[in-house]
């Protein structure tokens, strides 16, 4: 009669190596996929804003001058475009985060929220500048 020896199974020492790698990677991996994320929300919030600048200057080639808006409004619904509830909805955002400020009929600055999304609110200004900016307090409803 033969009796056998072997053990079956993994030892503490060989699960304790594939912990170490499995934690290696994922702390490589977490902060990559997060700046990911971020990149995404914040390419969203571009081509939404994008999306409204070109609503406005066909806007501006028909009456000559940008639709005046002493503060910050929102931009769906609004006479002087033909952006529908939906039309700028995407993954992160939706129609009432894109805010449109025009005093002078000249000089603009649309607006995409930040809302828990994004750490700054991404604005272009009519001189095609982009800033991350979160000085600005808008009332998220008007």
């Amino acid at each position: 009669m033969h009796v056998s020896n072997s053990k079956h199974g993994f030892s503490i020492v060989e699960l304790m190596i594939v912990l170490v790698i499995t934690g290696v990677l994922a702390a490589v991996a977490v902060p990559i996929y997060q700046k990911n994320v971020e990149s995404a929300k914040r390419t969203e919030a571009i081509a939404g804003i994008s999306l409204v600048k070109e609503s406005l200057e066909i806007y501006y080639g028909t009456n000559g001058q940008y639709p005046t808006a002493p503060a910050f409004l929102k931009v769906v619904g609004k006479g002087w475009n033909e952006l529908a509830k939906g039309d700028l909805t995407g993954q992160y955002f939706v129609g009432k985060n894109y805010k449109y400020r025009c005093t002078d009929g000249v000089n603009y600055e649309i607006m995409c929220l930040k809302n828990n999304i994004l750490e700054f609110n991404v604005v272009l200004d009519w001189a095609g500048n982009w800033d991350f900016d979160d000085d600005q307090d808008v009332d998220p409803e008007a």
